[in-house]
């Protein structure tokens, strides 16, 4: 009898050097393209299937080694923007802060103007006319006063928000010239 398995082990060898290459080329794909390697994702790209990687191992190894190296990639990535979304939440928490006193401020102006009408308008009752125009006029001034409370408050919070920024600025510029100072 011929020896006939010869020609069908080389066929075998032959498809499994070509499912070999796609599957090295699908780890190539997806560690370029970000998306997560995994047997089954790869399995899938390579067309065959996940048993055929497993029994491989050494495209198993390909795989989990380009895992890692697309983890590092993607660890070192968010660390960078995680430094610039810090700064950009402290730069939010300050505004935050100022917009909270300045809201603070504002509601302490209402109040007092809300609690000065109600006033007015308790003694317009018990008093009459005569004290509603003595109220009336004493409201202006009042007024005048709370504007010119409101705006110097305003710049008073304007004015310690820039001295914190200066001294932020400051401490930083310090902790700079020590690292160096250091090195």
């Amino acid at each position: 009898m011929a020896d006939n398995h010869e020609p069908l082990a080389a066929s075998r060898r032959l498809d499994s050097t070509t499912k070999q290459a796609r599957v090295r080329a699908a780890i190539n794909d997806l560690a370029n393209s970000g998306t997560a390697l995994n047997v089954a994702a790869l399995a899938r790209r390579a067309k065959v299937s996940r048993r055929f990687i497993y029994d491989h191992p050494e495209l198993r190894a390909e795989a989990e080694q380009q895992a890692v190296l697309g983890t590092a990639r993607d660890s070192a990535a968010v660390s960078v923007q995680t430094s610039v979304t810090t700064a950009s939440l402290r730069a939010d928490l300050a505004n935050a802060k100022a917009a909270n006193q300045r809201l603070h401020t504002e509601l302490a102006a209402l109040r007092r103007r809300l609690g000065r009408a109600l006033g007015q308008d308790l003694l317009a009752e018990i008093a009459g006319d005569e004290a509603t125009a003595i109220a009336a006029t004493s409201a202006s001034h009042v007024a005048e006063l709370e504007h010119t409370l409101f705006e110097t408050q305003e710049t008073l919070a304007q004015r310690t928000e820039e001295l914190e920024a200066a001294r932020r600025i400051n401490r930083e510029l310090l902790e700079q010239l020590n690292r160096r100072a250091l090195s």
